[in-house]
């Protein structure tokens, strides 16, 4: 092979492709999809067209045995008064309608319309009879037009200036107390803090008055003054208190408020907290915000709730009303009524932001002891109300069941246990933690009194009788 041919062989020349377009490639496939849409948009109107025709004449080929179910009635003379009553009525809206059109500054939106009443109606609703002692059926009533009873924001106004009126009536019973409570700052140096409570007047007589103060406010504080008004502070002191209630009572020197403040300081109305129902409006009176002299209004939002305490129990119930680490304060009813304490010690973790607050019914007793300085009795049994069976599956129809005994407590000393159920003090009956509280408050401290139990633990079920030595309750 030549030289020139091997070089030939070796020489390729340049390969070309026909490719199609791809214009065509897309018609090719967008035109069969148009033509799809559009014999389905003529099938859909072609078996519409189809339907609206045959439908009738099916169905009346299908139905034509059947009875027609609705009959039409015809009106009665009767029927046909009313019916120009009823448009005399609309009437009166279009022309309503018409007026609040026209006037829309002196005509609400929704303005009440008037009531017809017929002439044999008197105001109280009541027919008219004629001579006969019967109604005149035949004779054609004449409606008169009642005007409606129109509120407007006058009326909004004067339901809160009442609030107003009474709150101030109520407020006639609050002072604002100052304690001043020493310590030391960061760098040892001694300061002196100021805290605000609220203190309400319980009692008053020709020598001093008695307050009922939040016993964490005072408890330590070096000096305790009460405010009168802007200008007048008078010292007080701490006169009793109960811890577990965080309540204290102050007492003051009639001496020492001047004649004319002194008469318009009034004792609180206590009121009762039994009948408090979800729902009911309420007041909050002191310092309910935390800010002194504040007032809140809202209502009850829960009741029913119990929390137990040495040798009783206490009712709480909680509002809508904000609550923060300074609240304090009372609630009140609508009549003025004191029906309960704001606390910030026997709340629970479920309504931190929201005003708990204790039944005055059951704080009532304690209040008055703390006034006249009575002992409190002491037992030291952390108990509640028997279910209807106890916890260890035993029936018992009354009785308290004891979940906790204080160490050196009375009946601790006597044996008492938990898990006791305590049936008779001496010889009252016990049912709840009210009538066992007031059965022991019978008695002085160092009394020896007889208590019948049933003790379930260790799987006995038997009724035993201890002997339990009261004493005076030391806070």
């Amino acid at each position: 092979m030549s030289e020139v041919n091997k070089d030939n062989k070796e020489f390729e020349f340049i390969k070309e492709q026909i490719l199609p377009k791809k214009r065509k490639k897309f018609r090719k496939w967008f035109i069969p999809f148009l033509m799809t849409i559009v014999m389905a948009i003529i099938f859909g109107l072609v078996a519409a067209l189809t339907f609206c025709i045959a439908e009738p004449r099916l169905y009346n080929l299908l139905h034509k045995d059947e009875q027609n179910p609705f009959i039409i009635p015809t009106p009665t003379p009767a029927e046909l008064d009313k019916d120009d009553e009823d448009s005399q009525e609309d009437d009166l809206e279009d022309i309503q309608e018409d007026n609040s059109e026209d006037n829309p500054e002196d005509n609400p939106k929704d303005y009440p319309l008037p009531t017809i009443v017929p002439d044999d109606v008197t105001p109280n609703g009541q027919v008219v009879e004629n001579s006969n002692g019967q109604t005149d059926d035949s004779a054609q009533p004449n409606p008169v037009i009642i005007p409606p009873l129109d509120a407007d924001i006058e009326d909004y106004l004067s339901i809160y200036n009442d609030i107003k009126k009474l709150s101030e009536e109520t407020g006639k019973s609050i002072l604002t107390v100052s304690s001043i409570i020493d310590g030391k700052d960061w760098f040892g140096n001694p300061i002196e803090k100021r805290i605000y409570t609220t203190g309400i007047v319980v009692a008053k007589s020709n020598t001093n008055m008695k307050l009922l103060v939040s016993l964490d406010r005072v408890m330590d504080a070096s000096s305790i003054k009460v405010e009168i008004n802007e200008t007048t502070f008078v010292d007080v002191i701490l006169h009793d208190y109960e811890s577990e209630l965080n309540l204290a009572v102050l007492s003051i020197n009639i001496a020492n408020i001047p004649p004319k403040l002194l008469e318009n300081l009034l004792v609180a109305s206590i009121g009762e907290s039994y009948s408090v129902a979800v729902g009911n409006p309420v007041i909050a009176m002191g310092s309910p915000n935390g800010y002194p002299e504040s007032i809140d209004m809202g209502i009850v939002t829960s009741k029913d709730s119990v929390i137990s305490i040495t040798d009783y129990e206490l009712d709480l119930f909680n509002t809508n009303i904000v609550f923060n680490k300074d609240s304090d304060g009372i609630l009140i009813n609508y009549k003025g009524e004191v029906i309960g304490i704001i606390t910030r010690t026997l709340k629970k973790d479920l309504n931190k932001e929201l005003s708990t607050v204790l039944g005055i019914s059951k704080v009532k007793s304690y209040i008055d002891r703390m006034v006249d300085q009575k002992p409190r009795i002491y037992c030291g049994v952390i108990a509640e109300k028997l279910p209807q069976t106890d916890l260890t599956g035993y029936v018992a129809t009354r009785g308290v069941y004891v979940y906790e005994v204080k160490k050196d407590s009375p009946a601790f000393k006597a044996g008492l246990m938990s898990g006791d159920i305590i049936l008779n003090v001496g010889n009252r009956i016990i049912s709840n933690m009210n009538n066992f509280y007031s059965s022991i408050s019978d008695y002085e401290p160092g009394a020896q009194v007889i208590f019948k139990i049933k003790r379930t633990s260790g799987g006995s079920d038997k009724e035993m009788e201890i002997k339990v030595v009261l004493e005076e309750k030391i806070q």
